[in-house]
Parts: structure tokens; sequence; C-alpha cells
């Protein structure tokens, strides 16, 4: 073997970064090995980003870590502009709303602060290691003893709401409280954006508290956005690593987990080459991890079957487009640099987008969120419900075919854009999954459901970041507590293995 380290990270990811830093601050001889030539995994790639619109990473993560706050100067939280086909669109941001009535105003306002704190009360597991279905530490009690406390304060009346909601449909509860419309079909877009399920789909309540759960200093469930955009995020966790000597290499992909006697013994690349470690930690796909790097024969036949059922078919496509300058809105008023745009104008459009993707057919009305890179003088859309299991296949045929639907809503709102496009590229969730070690192209690495949560997450057996193979650790998004860019999996899954003695 080349070389000799205390632990590897297989995939220099967000939370591959977090994992590691935690490591190497601890003392730990860590090594990052990323298949791609860029750091950041999806929120990487400056050239076509997979997740062009990160959320917060957790305060606490960046306290742990002395993120150097210089290198994410001018941090604030992401305006969205909910598009409407009957008027201008509404600007969002956090729980405060503009362009509608005083009333409307005042009720989102009302039930967003609810949710909040609902929120707020399930995300104290979001920096704890779930408890076992079977014997459980006085730790991970505890951390369910906190969330219970939480729950309690607030209030008789809330917490029965929230007992009342949380398995849920999104489509009930948005209906009863603000009715049907952009609002709504923002909050249903949160709540279902990168998975497979509907806002009928029950547990989608669950799915937009996790995603309100996240923090930052500007509030609860926000975007933020550093003055650098993702690429600032991306260098300072980068920095968290090597300048507590850590090391990071790209271009060097791994091929196997090599075991010794069940425990790790470190990786072999797709070069040949071979690297000693008793710790290994991986920061791609549980699926991709445990079936491929790893391999079936160092697994039970139970244990294989649950993950090989684990839902992790993925439902988002990228699109770029290069345009010179945006055209302004059908209704008034220019895009600024860094607005997110959402077009769903109410739930009754996504949830008919999500009937045609669950039949695998791609929708004739597809719902998104875009942003504008002013720099890069670029629209980046998110196409929700475009399924990876496409009747037919993901042809350049059907990649045109998805440009052009979303483009043609894109000239709805904003007339004569079309016409300034010199350029496009279309990133389907087979594209996805062959380029990130992404299972079925999932973006959070695994639906993020009831039973795929918690102590479930990925699949039951699987749970608290450890492996079968001791020393096999996850710490991506099909880890607790999931996907979005929180840094949570990378950083409950590093302190978990430092209390397992960190080998």
């Amino acid at each position: 073997m080349s070389a000799r380290y205390d632990a590897i990270v297989i995939g220099a990811g967000h939370n591959g970064l977090v994992a590691a830093a935690v490591l190497a601050r601890k003392g730990k001889k860590v090594l990052v090995l990323e298949a791609r030539d860029h750091l950041g995994g999806m929120l990487g790639d400056p050239d076509f980003r997979v997740a062009p619109q990160p959320y917060a990473l957790r305060p606490e993560i960046a306290r742990v870590l002395q993120l150097d706050q210089k290198r994410l100067h001018g941090a604030k939280p992401v305006e969205t502009l909910a598009i409407s086909s009957e008027g201008a669109p509404l600007s969002i941001i956090g729980g405060q709303v503009s362009g509608t009535d005083a009333i409307t105003e005042h009720d989102y306002a009302t039930f967003h602060a609810r949710l909040g704190r609902q929120a707020q009360a399930l995300g104290v597991m979001m920096l704890q290691s779930p408890p076992g279905l079977g014997k459980a530490s006085f730790g991970e009690m505890a951390g369910l003893a906190r969330m219970a406390l939480k729950m309690r304060l607030l209030g008789k009346t809330e917490m029965r709401d929230l007992l009342r909601i949380i398995l849920s449909n999104a489509w009930d509860l948005l209906n009863d409280e603000i009715g049907d419309g952009p609002l709504a079909g923002v909050l249903a877009m949160d709540a279902t954006l990168g998975g497979a399920m509907g806002p009928r789909s029950p547990g989608t309540v669950l799915s937009l508290l996790y995603r309100m759960a996240s923090q930052s200093s500007h509030g609860h469930g926000l975007r933020v956005m550093p003055e650098g955009g993702p690429d600032a995020l991306v260098k300072a966790l980068s920095h968290c690593v090597t300048s507590a000597d850590g090391e990071i290499r790209t271009g060097a992909p791994v091929a196997r987990i090599l075991v010794d006697q069940d425990k790790a013994a470190g990786v072999r690349l797709h070069s040949g080459e071979e690297i000693a470690a008793p710790l290994v930690l991986s920061n791609a796909s549980p699926k991709f991890t445990l079936m491929t790097l790893l391999g079936v024969e160092h697994l039970d036949g139970e244990f294989v079957r649950r993950c090989r059922n684990m839902a992790s078919k993925g439902m988002v496509s990228r699109l770029d487009f290069d345009i010179g300058e945006m055209p302004p809105l059908h209704h008034g008023g220019k895009i600024e640099h860094g607005q997110r745009l959402v077009f769903a104008p109410t739930m009754e459009v996504i949830e008919t987008a999500f009937n045609a993707a669950k039949y695998g057919e791609m929708p004739e009305r597809p719902v998104f969120e875009a942003t504008y890179d002013a720099a890069a003088k670029r629209l980046c859309v998110t196409a929700q419900f475009t399924p990876h299991d496409l009747k037919g296949g993901w042809t350049d045929d059907s990649k045109s075919k998805l440009a052009r639907s979303v483009m043609a809503a894109l000239e709805d709102a904003l007339p004569g854009l079309s016409s300034g496009i010199t350029g496009s590229r279309v990133m389907s969730p087979v594209d996805i999954e062959t380029g990130y070690g992404a299972s079925g192209g999932h973006w959070h690495h695994g639906e993020l459901r009831v039973d795929q949560l918690l102590m479930l997450r990925p699949f039951d057996g699987a749970a608290q970041y450890r492996m079968p193979v001791k020393g096999v650790y996850l710490c991506g998004a099909g880890a607790h507590p999931g996907g979005d860019i929180s840094g949570a999996p990378g950083f409950n899954a590093a302190r978990t293995a430092l209390r397992d003695g960190g080998h």
C-alpha cells in the first residue's frame, strides 16, 4: 500500500468535507478522495452545478469547525419570487411576503411562524445520532428527551397540532391554512423538491418541516447564499480540512473499500493504488457504498435485500441556459442576481406533474425553480418530477423535449427570453446517478419519507452511520438527517466514529 492514514473520506461533497474537518481537528490523519476534478460534489461544479441554491450550513457546525466567516462574507437569505400566470410575482423571504393583500400577508406570516416553531422542536434531533430500534445509548435517549421537551414547550395547543399534521400531506395542510395558490405552491415545492412524492402524498408535511428545521443567523427554513455563491461555501469547508492538516485529492475515484477480517483496511483506487486506513467514511449514496464499493460478500442476505429495496429513484433534472441579458418580467421588474423563481402557481399543477412522473412520463407542464447567475450569465433551472425511469429512456430527444417545455414556461413569465439564449445543457437523473455515485440519481440519496427517517435512515439495520463492516460509516445525505446543504450527516457520522474509538 502506498500510504497509511487514520481515516479516509470518500467524496469531497460538503458532507464529506465536514466529516473530514471534524476528524482532522481531533488530530486524525485524514485523506479525502474525490473522483471528479472539483470539490463540493453536487454543490461544487462551477460549470454545471446539481445544487445551485444551497440551504444553510447549521450554525452549530460552523462554530465547531471555526469556519472562517470572512470566506462566507455577505451571506444573506435568498429571496423567492412565486411566479403566477395571473399577476405580478409574490416576493417571499422566510415568513414575509409582499405583493398581495395585507390579510394574506398576515395569515402567511402567522402560519409560517407556527411551522417554524414546530420544525425547531423536531430539529433537536438533526445533530444527534438517531436511537437504535433495540438498545439505545444514554446519549441517544437524551436526544429524544430533548426533542420531547421542545415539543412540550410548544404548549398544549401547538403540540397537539404538530402531532395531528406530522404524518399528513402538504395538500390538506396548505389548503386548510392558506388555500391553494402561489404561496401554497412554493411551500409544496419545498415539501417535495428532490423526491418522488407529490403534495397529496402522506408524509410530505414532515419533509416540509425537515426543510424548515434548517437554521442560520437569519432564521429557520431559509436558503442562505454567501456573496461568493456556492463556491465560497465549498472553499470555506475545504480550508477547514487543510488548515487542520487534512489532505484532499481530486481525480481519485475509489473502486473498492478494502476489508481484512471483517474490518475496514483502506481503499483501492481505479488506478490500482491501495491506501490503508482503519476508518472509511463514504459520502456516496448507501446503495453505491454498500453494493459497489464494499460488496455484497461482506453483507448478510437480509441486509442486502433491504438495501436493494431502499426508495431512491430521483425525479430532478437540471438545466442551464446561457443568456446575455435577462429580459424584464411580464408584469414589470427585472430578475436580480441570486433571486429564486418558483414556477408552481398552484398545488394542483404540482400534483398533475407528479401524476405523470409516477408512471414514468414527462409532465406536459413542468414545475421548477430557477435562479439567475449574473456573473456566469446563466439561468439555472431545477425541474421537478422528471422521472429516472422515463419511458423510452433519457435520450437526446427527451432532454430536448424537457428543455422546450421549460423554456415555454419561462417565456410566459419572461417574454423574449428564448431569443437571447446562446447555449443550454440538460442533466437528467440518470446523468446525476452516473456522475455523482447517487443511486437512482436521487438528490438526497434516498426518499425523505417516514420509513426512511431517523432510526430507519437509510433503512432498518443501517442507521446510526455504522455499517456491518467495522470501521465503515456513511456520512452523506443517505444517512440521518438526510439531504440538503446542512452538513449534519457528515458532522454526526464523524462524531459517531470518534465515539467508537476512531478506528
